[in-house]
């Protein structure tokens, strides 16, 4: 693959944090409110004092006016592009994971008398979507439906918990079962399949580039948190110390296994990033060149101050998520095999 590095400025707004929780003051501590919060989504019951807990941190939080993450607790401030289900219908499906984990995953097609090129989407943050959160997605995100009616198959993806274990291999296992099952569809062409994942969903869109068994046409990452790419989060509580360490963290060990995932990658990347989130270091310092350097491509947007989740259309406006689709199309249309509906 010939060598390619280029970087793009657009875009305004205001930047924050990876993870759905930072410090806000002494009096939470927000690694426990993390695990609980993701204890719940498991659908964990949680003690009185432990709903009383978390309730209290995400009203600290909800106050606060320090960084946050593109989990599913944001919201968008870019409204949808709406597309009936009678047009095109919400679709369920169940991937199984080479060790037997089951997840289930949305989709929908456009209109079409023909195998059509397929996103998959991968969400922020480190918890598993529930089903619901799923559908949800497939019928609302201001992302995926602008690529629903561009003319792609969108899939709206999730993976099993990165909170107990940071570099498990797990919820890739999850992201390469899903991605085979969507190359099986007869409404998908499984040589046009690309991933577009942001922070923690970023991650798995760069761990899917180096997968034989995935094998995407493209990746697209939204501010990818190459804290766990890299090895350097190794368990929830690192989450911090990861960005701002990373020169001391970033051994001899964890760069080699680095570049070996790097040197598996295997089609063009395109990252969109903002130009103040602390992810910026690692990935500007280390990883992208990297990527550049072992003579992949590598294509950068940068969006001057934007939030962390503005890929997704959160606190952003819409003409910078509509920048940013329609870099992603202009992108990976020249790669595909199949052309999209509307094309």
């Amino acid at each position: 693959m010939k060598s390619k590095l280029t970087t793009t400025t657009a875009g305004i707004a205001a930047l924050s944090f990876v993870f759905l929780f930072t410090t806000i003051g002494d009096e939470i501590d927000w690694d426990r409110a993390k695990t609980l919060r993701q204890k719940e989504r498991r659908g964990q019951s949680l003690s009185e004092e432990e709903a009383a807990y978390l309730k209290k941190a995400i009203a600290a939080r909800s106050g606060s006016r320090t960084t946050r993450g593109d989990g599913s607790g944001e919201v968008a401030t870019v409204a949808p592009v709406v597309i009936s289900q009678e047009v095109s219908p919400v679709k369920k499906l169940t991937a199984t994971a080479a060790d037997g984990n089951q997840i289930e995953i949305a989709y929908r097609v456009p209109q079409a008398d023909r195998p059509l090129p397929a996103v998959l989407f991968f969400h922020g943050s480190l918890g598993q979507r529930k089903p619901r959160e799923v559908i949800a997605n497939a019928i609302s995100n201001p992302t995926q439906t602008r690529f629903l009616a561009a003319g792609y198959v969108t899939v709206s993806a999730t993976f099993r918990t990165y909170v107990d274990d940071p570099q498990s291999r797990g919820p890739i296992l999850d992201a390469i079962a899903m991605v085979r099952e969507i190359k099986k569809l007869p409404e998908v062409d499984p040589e046009s399949v690309v991933i577009f994942g942001g922070s923690g969903g970023g991650n798995i869109a760069l761990e899917l580039a180096g997968e034989k068994k995935a094998s995407p046409v493209a990746v697209i990452a939204g501010e990818p948190a190459t804290v766990l790419y890299t090895g350097l989060m190794t368990e929830l509580a690192m989450r911090e110390k990861a960005m701002v360490d990373y020169p001391t963290l970033y051994t001899d060990e964890r760069r080699k296994a680095t570049e070996a995932k790097i040197a598996a990658i295997s089609c063009p990347v395109l990252i969109h990033h903002g130009d103040t989130h602390p992810l910026k270091r690692i990935n500007y310092d280390i990883v992208f060149p990297a990527i550049q350097n072992a003579g992949k491509t590598i294509v950068i947007k940068t969006y001057p101050g934007e939030d962390h989740g503005f890929y997704w259309g959160n606190r952003t406006s819409e003409k910078v998520l509509d920048s940013v689709v329609a870099s992603s199309l202009e992108f990976i249309e020249p790669l595909l095999k199949s052309k999209p509906a509307k094309k």
